[in-house]
């Protein structure tokens, strides 16, 4: 084993003669192919000059980790913000001291995934987090193992087989990173919040891929009058918000909401027309909210303290997640702000 290690080291290209080829089956398949190739005691492997760039990416859709497509005896390749950074901690496991990290990885569409990285992987976080000015962190783990923690999928790595990639600069990521994180503030007759759009969402309202307006810069915009108009004209329109309460803001208290679906023109005359709340079928933790956009505020991380939440603003009867359902009509605009997300 050790002398095939050495001589197909990851990352270069080799020539492989005499080798096994047989049916897939058992746990951790690095891919969804029927057939495995097996290294046998008269294999030749030899070196090449041949190059190519492309890292072959089979990324995982979110939405299908743990179903039929995408079965817990499958390794992944998995791409994403990091969301929820937990702190490193040093855990003893059979013995040894191990560090560990817990996070959730985010998509472009704002489907989000547990994760839980160890050892070595543990550490080349903790070592980017020290070094890096960069507070967003793009992560990409190749070979990543489906598990279940506590009744939730999680995503962690496959012993030491996984490959962990943080702010990578293939395509793949550079794409990803040319996406919308919208924050708008809006309110409607029972207060003010804070709305995130991720790049599906913001997408449907503002008319324009994010790549189409940026054009590929990420450098910082201080100044609201050279936003793109698109972006300008969302401030004092009405839209029909659906949101969805996550994790985030049950347990640590977070005042921004995501949103997970939009609607405006028509549906709103319908839900304002309404003498009943309406809302959003699926699941208890969504609400429908009838709002309108104050004023824009572009990638920003951290939540304003000067916004209040939904929760607070609406009578202790009708604090309870089934029941935050409102709808307005139009109210004043307020100047807009824009921050970008400044990438080296």
């Amino acid at each position: 084993m050790y002398l095939v290690q050495r001589d197909l080291p990851v990352g270069e290209w080799r020539v492989v003669e005499n080798f096994k080829i047989s049916g897939t089956g058992g746990q951790y398949r690095p891919t969804k192919l029927q057939y495995k190739m097996t290294i046998l005691g008269d294999t030749t492997i030899i070196r090449t000059d041949y190059r190519n760039d492309n890292h072959f990416l089979s990324l995982a859709r979110y939405e299908e980790i743990g179903t039929e497509n995408l079965k817990t005896y499958f390794l992944i390749d998995i791409l994403g913000q990091v969301v929820e950074l937990g702190r490193i901690m040093t855990v003893e496991v059979k013995g040894e001291e191990r560090k560990r990290v817990l996070f959730r990885l985010r998509d472009t569409s704002g489907n989000e995934v547990a994760c839980c990285l160890w050892g070595q992987y543990a550490e080349q976080i903790e070592s980017h987090i020290s070094e890096s000015k960069d507070d967003t962190i793009i992560c990409l783990i190749r070979f990543a193992k489906i598990s279940e923690f506590r009744g939730e999928l999680q995503i962690t790595n496959a012993y030491d087989a996984s490959l962990l990639m943080l702010n990578p600069t293939m395509e793949e990521a550079i794409d990803f990173k040319q996406k919308y994180k919208l924050h708008v503030f809006v309110k409607d007759d029972t207060g003010e919040s804070e709305l995130m759009l991720l790049d599906t969402v913001a997408t449907t309202i503002i008319g324009n891929k994010a790549e189409e307006l940026w054009d590929g810069s990420y450098a910082e915009i201080e100044d609201p009058e050279i936003l793109p108009i698109p972006i300008k004209n969302l401030v004092g329109k009405s839209f029909c918000f659906g949101l969805s309460i996550t994790s985030d803001n049950v347990s640590n208290g977070s005042t921004t909401f995501k949103v997970a679906e939009v609607w405006s023109g028509d549906h709103i005359h319908r839900i304002e027309s309404l003498s009943e709340p309406v809302s959003l079928i699926g699941s208890s933790s969504s609400t429908l909210s009838t709002s309108e956009v104050l004023c824009i505020d572009h990638n920003k991380e951290s939540s304003s303290e000067d916004v209040t939440t939904p929760f607070s603003k609406r009578k202790e009867g009708d604090a309870e997640l089934n029941d935050m359902n409102s709808t307005s009509k139009k109210l004043c605009a307020k100047n807009i702000k824009m921050e970008k997300t400044k990438e080296d």
